[in-house]
């Protein structure tokens, strides 16, 4: 696919950096012999470890949770990555630049606007310290030094051009800043787009300045002002400080409030875990990213109409990303509290108990919609059940959605939507495990194959080259194939090759798989191949005995193929 990341690249990546090394900068991992560590699972609450890490295959698993895969796969999960960013994150880890297919249109490259917004930034950061008025207003609201400096909080002067003149000085033109939403022109004239304001960076999911919002220090204009929309922010897909609650770790919980200075003060007093949307109403993307990070969304809300409607928006977004390990609830506050005043006027401790009373999306649900009708009367009951039906439709299949079926049955009499037919789920979840199912001989040989693709290099690991209808058996051959073509590949970089495949996926389970002890593998797999081929023979021994029925008789050809085979069948028997 052009533009794709070239895959020898990535095989070369792979082999430049260590899968333990990787991790181990982010997890607590203790040595388990044999080249394996253990330590405890980043993605789910344990006391037991129960998170292994194989420099030999390059490849995680957490037995607890199920989570595996390799060092792009745990960089995306654990920093909240998308593929590119993380082969990028590696490449930087090994001092490799990251080339592009040939004959493939890079999409625009940012840099520039990233050095601008950076400078910016630093420049703002300056103006705060030549400014009294922004000084004593931060104090005057209880920020303290350290607060201030963990926000990297600034100050645009009250001045018309004061930012794109010191960046004209650096270079950079007016096309520049306009593009990074800095500045406006018209007329003939280059103006600042912040002034007299309180500046908050707003960073990406890699740390790089992308955005600010601003706070007005006078009752000029809006009292909160972000930057526009430019080619590296868009607020339907960034939360503010998002980075920095992803970089202390993946939390227990996320907190998500309105506002900057909200985020700010909850942070003075302990609550680490907080941040904002960014003057947008919650998106799917924004949850997509808030559940990569944590298992419980809890967004605080106004308790006036206006926050009721805003967290009924936010619960109609999260209901079909809702799943068995995710949690949602809602914080409303008390009227005419936000969450800066209610934590600086009841302190944290306070904040804390109220904030362990949010409620729930289920309760949050039925207590809306059972508002909206009579529940006295039978005709009330049976419109509650209509009401919820299109929601419910939503759920992926699983606990969760057969408690809400449950909840509205024992509110109406009725479940409101058909029980499932019993079909799986359209998305199974991504850690699913892969149960207690005895493999297939063709399965047993993919697995040992992806757990050490070396050993296809064996004599004994080959195909009859005879077509025969056995299940997985065209998918293994093409995997014997490629493994034996190269040499040194590691289970990582056979990962990787699939990931985009619909394969993919199974095969990391079949990476995770336990199987029989390492120096047992090249045994096993020599038997599980030859019971295969003699699988193949037995499938087209009875493909051409079936034909020879139904035709009454085959031709010379398949007569002499159908002999061969019967022999071939027995031989294999004898041995």
């Amino acid at each position: 696919m052009p533009g794709r990341i070239p895959d020898d690249f990535i095989e070369s990546l792979l082999e430049r950096v260590d899968i333990v090394d990787i991790i181990s900068a982010r997890v607590a991992l203790k040595s388990a012999g044999r080249g394996e560590h253990k330590g405890l699972c980043p993605f789910h609450d344990e006391k037991t470890p129960s998170f292994t890490v194989s420099s030999s295959k390059q490849f995680y698993h957490c037995f607890g949770c199920g989570a595996h895969g390799t060092a792009v796969g745990f960089l995306m999960a654990y920093d909240g990555l998308e593929f590119p960013a993380a082969i990028e994150e590696l490449a930087h880890t090994a001092g490799l630049e990251v080339p592009r297919d040939a004959g493939f249109e890079p999409r625009p490259r940012h840099d520039r606007l990233y050095d601008a917004l950076a400078a910016a930034n630093r420049w703002f950061r300056r103006q705060l310290g030549q400014s009294e008025a922004a000084r004593c207003y931060l104090k005057g609201r209880g920020f303290d030094k350290a607060t201030v400096d963990e926000f990297e909080i600034g100050y645009a002067p009250d001045q018309w051009q004061g930012l794109s003149e010191e960046l004209g000085r650096d270079g950079y033109t007016v096309a520049d800043l306009e593009r990074a939403g800095l500045v406006s022109s018209g007329q003939g004239r280059v103006t600042d787009k912040f002034r007299d304001r309180i500046m908050f960076p707003i960073h990406d999911r890699r740390g790089r300045v992308i955005a600010f919002g601003g706070r007005a220090l006078n009752e000029r204009g809006p009292k909160y002002m972000n930057s526009p929309e430019t080619p590296v922010f868009h607020k339907g897909r960034e939360l503010y400080r998002l980075y920095q609650v992803r970089r202390q770790g993946l939390p227990e919980r996320i907190l998500v409030v309105e506002g900057y200075m909200d985020a700010a003060a909850l942070h003075q007093f302990g609550f680490s875990d907080s941040v904002a949307t960014l003057g947008t109403a919650v998106t799917p993307e924004h949850l997509d990213l808030l559940f990569k990070a944590t298992p419980v969304v809890i967004f605080c809300f106004d308790g006036d109409r206006a926050g009721r409607q805003a967290a009924w928006r936010g619960l109609e977004t999260a209901l079909p990303l809702i799943r068995d390990n995710r949690e949602v609830r809602f914080f409303f506050l008390p009227e005419g509290e936000d969450p800066d005043t209610l934590v600086r006027g009841r302190g944290g401790e306070a904040f804390s108990r109220q904030l362990a009373q949010a409620r729930p999306l289920s309760q949050v649900f039925f207590d809306e919609l059972c508002a909206r009708v009579d529940m006295k009367t039978l005709d009330g009951r049976a419109r509650l059940a209509a009401l919820a039906r299109p929601y419910l439709e939503k759920l992926s299949e699983g606990p969760f959605a057969e408690l809400m079926r449950a909840e509205l049955q024992r509110l109406t009499g009725h479940q409101g939507v058909a029980a499932p037919s019993g079909k799986p789920p359209a998305r199974q979840p991504r850690s699913q495990p892969i149960g207690d199912r005895p493999l297939t001989p063709v399965q047993y040989a993919v697995a040992l194959l992806v757990q050490r693709p070396e050993l296809a290099k064996q004599e004994q690991v080959f195909l009859l080259e005879i077509t025969a209808p056995v299940k997985g058996l065209d998918f293994l051959r093409e995997l014997v194939d490629f493994c034996a073509q190269k040499p040194h590949l590691s289970t990582a970089k056979l990962l990787e090759r699939w990931r985009d495949r619909p394969e993919g996926p199974w095969l990391a389970h079949m990476a995770a798989h336990t199987l029989c002890p390492e120096d047992d593998m090249p045994a096993a797999l020599s038997e599980t191949m030859a019971r295969i081929r003699l699988r193949q023979v037995q499938a087209r021994v009875r493909e051409l005995q079936q034909a020879q029925l139904v035709e009454g008789g085959l031709d010379d050809n398949r007569t002499a193929e159908l002999r061969e085979l019967l022999s071939l069948r027995f031989d294999n028997r004898q041995d």
